[in-house]
């Protein structure tokens, strides 16, 4: 799979990692921020891992908010997609002398938002940055940057360190997690305390840190204070797989537990038309530090 992006100043190549960034909201783009920019995600046959042909050319559109991130777009999209598309499958089942054309023009209007057909003149575009063609009518296609600083090596050593500390920091947080308030508040202050007899050493550090937040989120859900999340997770599962990906994902802050409890029963009600015997409809209420925990982001 290949990505590209036809911007004004000339066709521009989007690596896997600065896709994955946008698509899942931790990377972004302020060059075209505030902007609707038209992309092309190419699948390419390989032979002996060069480019032999391409298979397939999709067109689609990125719609940059003011920080240049896509990823509310997607998912706001992701819904429609799912909504306009269920609707014209019902209309087709009803069998009526009266002909409701709404879904059809819902679902045209989606198409024209959301996507485009690639020309003669893209594809060949595309084709010599694919085939390295140098012709002097072929403009040169450059790297599209994100924000997201590009990763140092990690070497085989680094890497196997790092698998075997993360069984570590696993275990770490497994015993957190089964102690109360009132042992974490203990458990933090001894870690800092043996922190300090060996020249502030940082791992104790850290782990205090950890009881420290652990005993805060504990802390919210008792007194059911400070900002909360409500979400709705559309996961449709492979039962062949015995696994699930989440199509689409919604979410609403809220100033209390109380009222995110509120919202979740709400975006349920809102969203159960989405569920069906493959595909599930989940609500979820953290607080604040979970949320960002889980590795959500959220512009308000």
């Amino acid at each position: 799979m290949r990505f590209y992006i036809f911007a004004d100043d000339g066709l521009q190549r989007i690596s896997h990692r600065v896709m994955d960034g946008l698509v899942h909201g931790y990377d972004a783009m302020p060059q075209f921020a505030g902007t609707r920019q038209k992309i092309a995600n190419v699948i390419v046959e390989l032979e002996e891992g060069k480019p032999a042909r391409i298979t397939r050319a999709d067109g689609s559109y990125l719609h940059f908010d003011a920080a240049g991130k896509v990823h509310e777009s997607l998912v706001n999209s992701g819904f429609e997609a799912m909504e306009t598309f269920d609707a014209l499958e019902r209309s087709k089942r009803i069998k009526s002398t009266v002909v409701d054309l709404s879904p059809r023009l819902n679902r045209e209007k989606w198409e024209r938002e959301h996507r485009w057909e690639l020309s003669n003149n893209d594809l060949d575009a595309i084709s010599a940055d694919l085939w390295k063609m140098k012709r002097a009518e072929v403009a040169k296609v450059v790297q599209a940057r994100g924000i997201k600083p590009t990763s140092p090596p990690l070497t085989s050593e680094a890497r196997n360190a790092v698998l075997e500390i993360e069984t570590h920091i696993f275990g770490i947080h497994g015993k957190l997690e089964y102690l109360g308030e009132a042992a974490l508040k203990g458990l933090a202050f001894e870690a800092r305390s043996r922190a300090s007899k060996d020249f502030n050493d940082a791992i104790w550090l850290g782990i205090a840190g950890a009881a420290d937040r652990r005993r805060e989120i504990l802390t919210r859900h008792r007194t059911g204070s400070g900002v909360w999340y409500a979400s709705i997770d559309v996961i449709r599962w492979d039962r062949s797989k015995r696994s699930g990906e989440t199509e689409s994902f919604v979410h609403e802050k809220c100033n209390s537990k109380k009222l995110a409890e509120e919202a979740a029963r709400r975006l349920l009600v809102e969203n159960a038309k989405y569920f069906s015997a493959e595909t599930s409809v989940e609500a979820r209420v953290v607080c604040e530090l979970e949320w960002y925990d889980a590795g959500s982001d959220d512009d308000e």
